[in-house]
């Protein structure tokens, strides 16, 4: 068995999926079964440890538990990251205090002894969103840790993605969470500080908010907000995001910015994913991408077309060598 290395287990590719990606010519998950016939969002998509990949999403269909249920996370496995099988059952449903009204945004990572954390947004009604988290032998049966990983009752937080940093020359091995911040209740403006942040843990469970601010609401396409950070460490050891953006007339889009030490970013100022055909006319949003063989990857987002139908799209980049 492959000694488990944290730096390269999650969030890991060896090359830079870089900026150009391709819109596949089909929906990755569709609104096709009772758990998930109304909206399917937040995609996350892991690498399986005895090969294939599992995504994890947020769902909301007829045949939910909770009548005001606005969503929670459910699954579904791949060979090959381009066609979907979904998996029965939710993953991560409501529960109270802080996840009454909705689970969402899930991003899982392996653990060293073998089980797998998620962490995942959580909202009740009239109250700041919350970051909480999940355990799971098999990545299918989760159970809910106690406590929350990050909140306040002054700001709201969310979409996490969670990187092992650290460890070289022995030094200490930590977690990094990128987050949005947003302002409770939510207002618009690039005065709002609706951020994206990030914190650090030497257990995965209790983090410290770092200082600074790793993406800022800084232009036109970002004044409603900033979030749904993705980050992928390189082989070179630098960093790359993919974040989407929001603003007053524009639902969306998905940007990218690049990093040596994962805390100080440099943006790029057009789109990598952009609304506008068949699928995605209305809205493009929350970023996931994944390595394939030969050097490529895939990146999948949620979105809406103009008649109101949200799902999961894919785009993958370009060769390697071209």
């Amino acid at each position: 068995m492959q000694a488990f290395d944290p730096r390269t287990a999650v969030h890991f590719q060896t090359d830079d999926p870089g900026v150009h990606f391709a819109k596949d010519l089909r929906i990755a998950i569709d609104l096709d079964r009772p758990l998930d016939a109304e909206r399917i969002l937040t995609p996350n998509v892991i690498h399986l440890p005895s090969g294939g990949y599992r995504m994890y999403y947020t769902g909301l269909g007829p045949a939910r538990r909770h009548r005001d249920a606005l969503g929670y996370i459910l699954s579904a496995s791949s060979t090959d990251a381009l066609s979907w099988h979904k998996e029965p059952g939710v993953r991560v449903d409501l529960s109270a205090p802080h996840a009454s009204a909705r689970t969402l945004c899930p991003d899982v990572i392996p653990l060293a002894d073998g089980r797998f954390r998620m962490y995942f947004e959580a909202r009740s009604p009239d109250r700041p969103t919350v970051i909480l988290s999940a355990l799971s032998a098999d990545g299918l049966l989760w159970s809910a840790e106690e406590g929350v990983r990050f909140g306040d009752s002054t700001w709201s937080y969310g979409t996490p993605r969670v990187l092992y940093v650290g460890g070289e020359g022995g030094g200490p091995l930590r977690y990094r969470m990128y987050f949005h911040r947003y302002t409770f209740p939510l207002r618009s403006g690039l005065d709002a500080g609706n951020h994206i942040i990030s914190a650090l843990s030497v257990d995965g469970l209790s983090f410290a908010q770092e200082q600074g601010v790793c993406i800022p609401q800084e232009t036109a396409r970002e004044s409603f907000s900033v979030y749904a950070p993705e980050v992928v460490r390189l082989g070179d050891g630098s960093y790359r995001m993919y974040y989407s953006a929001w603003s007053d007339s524009v639902r969306g889009g998905i940007f990218t910015a690049t990093s040596e030490d994962g805390l100080r970013w440099h943006k790029q100022s057009e789109p990598c994913i952009e609304l506008g055909d068949r699928w995605d006319g209305d809205m493009v949003s929350e970023p996931c991408v994944i390595g394939l063989e030969h050097g490529r990857s895939r990146l999948f987002y949620e979105a809406c077309d103009d008649e109101g139908n949200y799902r999961i799209l894919s785009a993958t980049s370009a060769p390697a060598n071209s």
